[in-house]
């Protein structure tokens, strides 16, 4: 078995550069390269909501050097047929941080408040920025959609920055990205934040957001709205290096240049035991699949991919085939 020692590691990115994705994922690699004694090279391969960049590491053997950054324990995947990988079953998931989602607009949009996006939205489809044909902003756009009675048209771009660029640059007329990518622009004034996908108000630098249930009471069950940042390691890797790996993320996320970054961007490090990030990646994908297909965007049948139901989930887990590497 070689060592975890060797340089360079490598890690994949499976969005564009700048969004929440590639924020978190380069922070934490920089902050357990100390701990690992090694250095890890990080690169992009946005497309498919990060169907790409799993393949990607999915062809390279399980040797603990190829890490992939990517979100939400891939629960989009399978539903949306980018990829055949099976979140519990082939990768380790390192949790990572917690995201919410957030609409902007330009401050000279004719849509001034979030009752005005809602207003406009019983009229006519408007336009919106997502990070790729299902994705978190996609599933969250989706669900306010279905809740509020609004029509959008979905334009996808490869990753939440991306997404959030365009209502910047005029080529959509609502973001619909995470906080932590719209937030440098909302800061200097050149976008507005309508609302955000946290259970109550908040406000960060200067910035006030207000709770999207403030306008459509029907989200609330889906409070917060928003994602994880996810680097994992296939499942096939030794647990010798899986568990150093495990070791360093829990030093790596106490490191002060990483807390520091996760304030700035308004990113919440989060602590979930392996075995514990083993179920949540299943349940992600139950939930998700579920609500895609009665939002009427999967492209695959969940009951034919057999993902259990939400409320079926707890007599589900574990699966047959599932054996825990870490705890």
């Amino acid at each position: 078995m070689r060592s975890i020692f060797r340089n360079p590691l490598r890690a994949v990115v499976g969005y564009a550069a700048g969004g929440g994705t590639d924020m978190s994922t380069r922070a934490i690699c920089a902050a357990i390269e100390g701990p690992l004694k090694g250095t890890i090279n990080v690169t992009n391969m946005p497309g498919a909501i990060a169907g790409t960049a799993t393949n990607f590491v999915l062809s390279k053997p399980a040797d603990g050097y190829w890490i992939l950054g990517t979100s939400n324990y891939n629960k989009f995947l399978r539903p949306m047929k980018v990829s055949d990988s099976i979140p519990w079953k082939d990768f380790q998931w390192f949790p990572v941080a917690s995201a919410y989602q957030c609409w902007t607009v330009k401050p000279d949009s004719p849509i001034k408040t979030f009752q005005d996006l809602l207003d406009e939205g019983k009229k006519r489809p408007l336009t919106i920025s997502t990070s790729g044909v299902g994705g978190i902003w996609h599933e969250g756009d989706a669900i306010l959609a279905k809740a509020a009675g609004i029509k959008f048209k979905y334009i996808p771009y490869k990753g939440g920055a991306p997404a959030a660029l365009a209502v910047l640059q005029g080529e959509v007329e609502v973001g619909g990205s995470g906080v932590h990518e719209a937030i440098e622009y909302a800061v200097a004034g050149k976008l507005k934040v309508l609302a955000f996908g946290g259970e109550k108000e908040m406000t960060f630098r200067g910035v006030k957001m207000e709770s999207v249930t403030k306008w459509v009471p029907a989200v609330k069950p889906f409070v917060p709205i928003g994602g994880f940042t996810t680097v994992a390691m296939r499942r096939g890797t030794p647990v010798e290096i899986l568990q150093k790996v495990n070791e360093a993320m829990k030093k790596g996320k106490q490191d002060p240049k990483f807390r520091e970054i996760m304030e700035k961007k308004v990113l919440i490090p989060v602590d979930i035991p392996p075995l514990e990030a083993d179920r949540v990646s299943a349940l992600s994908e139950s939930v998700t699949a579920w609500t895609f297909k009665e939002l009427g965007i999967a492209k695959a049948d969940p009951a034919k991919l057999g993902i259990p139901k939400p409320e079926e989930f707890d007599k589900w887990w574990p699966p047959k085939g599932y054996k825990p590497n870490l705890k």
